[in-house]
């Protein structure tokens, strides 16, 4: 069996998530591939449509922000479909979410956004960890330890599930009610988030690192100026990885020191 995987990270954690089922996967002797979806990684149409022929189950990870699915993965989703859709015969299809506190997406609005590709909803896994953005309370690293051992329980099912053909779809439940009251408000503010960001030109060493690893190609260094632009996905990744804690939200420099970065589950765990 082989098992491909599209996955989008902000911060590490559904990184973390994928890369542990490919590694699940590969050790009960099958073939299991990643591959991330970010702009840099410059998937060709060629290549979309050879990846999802050539695997036996075909997978898509991402985390949930205010209850749905990333803008960055729902564009990716609706190019998969347009490419492949519909396929010869069904192809198996496996969906991982990573969520810090509500996951409410749901395994019927991914139905609706694979519909007329031939890609058959088979597994449906929520795997909570914790919240990739900096507040006054730290990510409790005891319980986020904990919640890494319940998501390679919850991945080791799915691996299971997978390759004895049979179904596991998670997901449904209350949160879907929150879930469908955050999703009416969340879409906008997501929308306009990049407009609240900038960069502290006093710490800023200009090593570009957020216009390199943005996922959607949305920073851009104008003249002396940092220009973010509405292609943000509202990851998180320019803030967290900034190495000098340059980059602000809503004019405000959080200090670094007193606000670490989360950084992905293991790298916080180990600091």
């Amino acid at each position: 069996m082989k098992c491909s995987t599209f996955y989008f990270s902000g911060t590490g954690n559904t990184h973390w998530a994928a890369a542990e089922f490919t590694k699940i996967i590969q050790a009960q002797g099958h073939q299991a591939e990643l591959f991330s979806i970010d702009i840099g990684s410059q998937l060709s149409d060629e290549q979309i449509r050879a990846i999802v022929a050539d695997a036996d189950a075909i997978g898509f990870a991402n985390p949930i922000y205010g209850g749905d699915i990333p803008p960055i993965m729902r564009t990716f989703l609706s190019r998969v479909v347009g490419l492949i859709g519909p396929l010869p015969s069904p192809k198996t299809t496996y969906v991982i979410n990573t969520y810090g506190y509500v996951n409410a997406f749901g395994p019927t609005e991914t139905k609706k956004l694979l519909a007329g590709s031939g890609l058959t909803l088979s597994a449906y896994v929520n795997i909570q960890l914790c919240n990739n953005v900096t507040s006054s309370k730290p990510v409790d690293r005891a319980r986020l330890s904990k919640r890494m051992v319940r998501g390679r329980q919850e991945l080791h099912r799915l691996g299971d599930c997978l390759i004895a053909g049979h179904k596991r779809i998670k997901g449904h439940g209350p949160q879907l009610l929150v879930g469908a009251m955050i999703r009416k408000k969340v879409p906008e503010a997501i929308a306009k988030f990049y407009q609240t960001l900038g960069v502290d030109s006093a710490t800023c060493t200009r090593c570009m690192d957020c216009v390199k690893n943005c996922p959607t190609g949305s920073i851009r260094l104008r003249g002396q100026r940092f220009v973010f632009s509405s292609g943000c996905t509202a990851c998180m990744r320019c803030y967290n990885f900034c190495p000098t804690g340059a980059i602000t939200i809503d004019g405000a420099v959080a200090d670094p020191q007193k606000y670490p970065r989360f950084q992905g589950p293991e790298e916080w765990l180990n600091n």
